[in-house]
């Protein structure tokens, strides 16, 4: 190739790479998290519609899962399931699109058909099934809590062997399915549900994905155990965990209070270097990551090959700004309920991230191959042509960065007694500085129980 083509070429291609992105898909959401950590819900609903990212077909998911929630979280739960019907039907449409993953493997898998994380698909039906609560749909709700775990072990039985989820199922569904058999008068179901939530803590330590097993829930057990008639199950966990049957046959009903804390993590990138192993095979040279404990083949013809970076997507964490909760019943100082931990997300994001990334680094590595193959092929035309693709290629190196960003960071709960026909419930949050927060909530009681949700968002990261 002569010098004049060359030089051609290589302005062609930084007009090229001129054009390329490196924003990530938080960079791009600033807008709207701004205003949904402000609690300006109906401002973020409309601020996603006008998001030209969110707006491209590849990312029609996304869309529905960042409007599906703020709908949430702006009392709108009609809305909000309809979308999360949406994106249901997207899921499923996914999965028969075998060749929609083609360009993202050669060059950005951003851009690529989202196609959301494991534990991002199985938070579509804890929401619909809170949003289905609130409409007073509560057999709907049922059919929701359900379907988390029947998700999850569709999306695991999907993986080979040997490259399973270690999240196969969620012990916050297993004890929300027992809460709604409960609250539908289905008492036996509930003490089931609430048992296999239990011994799924058992099997793991007492802790499940960052999350302890929660007093409230040892007592529910124990308590529908009672009022069962199965002693023996009564016995065996009061003298496991330490407690007796305790029920106040003088409330009036109860409200469970589920307080989403702060913002999941989002997505960024980082790079891994691999180094070439010495010896090559028929065109091959095998590189390699002791980090990640991942090596692979790159086809190459060039000796001078011995260092690759690769892109990676990582979790970025964002702190809640409100660190302690707790509840006061009808102005009554002396009396008051704490939280518990019952889901956090930023633990199953960092731990499902890293079951992924070993899953799929087949993918990075046919990415890295086409790549590595494209620079020897040019190279063999003319060595200034493959030095200007080995440029484009390293430059256009990239990680898919979209998560649901909108996804609380943590929820917790508490199970409050209403001693009153109409109850004022007080619920106070504040930060480690002693910063606070109050909100009430006028409750009127119904013989059962009732739901109630508490949203502060705010994060440390965009307050400063």
């Amino acid at each position: 190739m002569k010098k004049k083509q060359l030089v051609t070429l290589f302005s062609y291609v930084v007009l090229l790479l001129s054009t390329i992105s490196c924003a990530t898909y938080n960079s791009l959401s600033e807008k709207y998290q701004k205003e949904v950590v402000s609690g300006d819900f109906s401002k973020a609903i409309t601020s996603i519609d006008k998001n030209k990212f969110l707006n491209k077909d590849r990312n029609e998911l996304l869309y529905c899962l960042e409007k599906g929630k703020v709908a949430y979280l702006n009392g709108d739960y009609q809305l909000s399931n309809e979308l999360f019907n949406k994106a249901d039907v997207l899921i499923e449409e996914h999965k028969k699109n075998f060749g929609a993953g083609v360009l993202g493997v050669l060059t950005n898998p951003e851009k690529t058909t989202y196609r959301a994380e494991d534990f991002e698909k199985v938070a579509i039906h804890y929401y619909k099934a809170l949003n289905y609560i609130f409409l007073n749909l509560y057999d709907d709700a049922l059919v929701e809590a359900k379907r988390v775990n029947l998700e999850l072990q569709k999306i695991n039985d999907s993986y080979p062997a040997g490259k399973k989820n270690r999240y196969t199922t969620d012990a916050f569904a297993l004890n929300l399915q027992g809460m709604l058999y409960e609250a539908t008068g289905n008492l036996n179901d509930a003490f089931i549900s609430y048992r296999n939530a239990v011994e799924l803590y058992l099997e793991n330590q007492g802790t499940y994905f960052g999350v302890a097993i929660p007093q409230q829930l040892k007592q529910d057990l124990i308590n529908s155990a009672h009022l069962l008639g199965f002693t023996d199950e009564e016995l065996r966990y009061s003298k496991q965990f330490g407690l007796q049957f305790h029920k106040n046959k003088n409330t009036k009903g109860e409200v469970l209070v589920f307080w989403e804390n702060g913002l999941v993590p989002y997505k960024s990138q980082n790079y891994f270097t691999f180094v070439a192993l010495s010896g090559r095979n028929n065109g091959f040279v095998n590189f390699s990551n002791q980090e990640l404990g991942v090596t692979f083949p790159v086809p190459t013809n060039s000796t001078s090959t011995s260092v690759l970076n690769v892109a990676f997507p990582k979790y970025e964490n964002r702190s809640a700004y409100y660190t302690d909760g707790k509840i006061f019943l009808n102005d009554n100082q002396k009396i008051n309920y704490g939280f518990e931990l019952i889901e956090d997300y930023q633990s199953i994001a960092f731990k499902t991230l890293q079951d992924r990334t070993v899953r799929e680094i087949g993918k990075i590595a046919l990415r890295i191959a086409a790549k590595k193959a494209s620079e020897s092929i040019a190279r063999n035309q003319n060595e200034g042509l493959g030095a200007i693709v080995s440029i484009f290629n390293a430059l256009t190196e990239k990680t898919d960065t979209r998560n649901w960003q909108t996804l609380p960071g943590q929820i917790y709960y508490s199970r409050i007694p209403l001693p009153k026909t109409e109850n004022k419930i007080k619920i106070q949050v504040q930060t480690a500085q002693g910063a606070s927060e109050i909100k009430e909530f006028n409750v009127k009681a119904t013989k059962n129980i009732q739901f109630l949700n508490y949203i502060t968002p705010q994060i440390i990261l965009l307050n400063k």
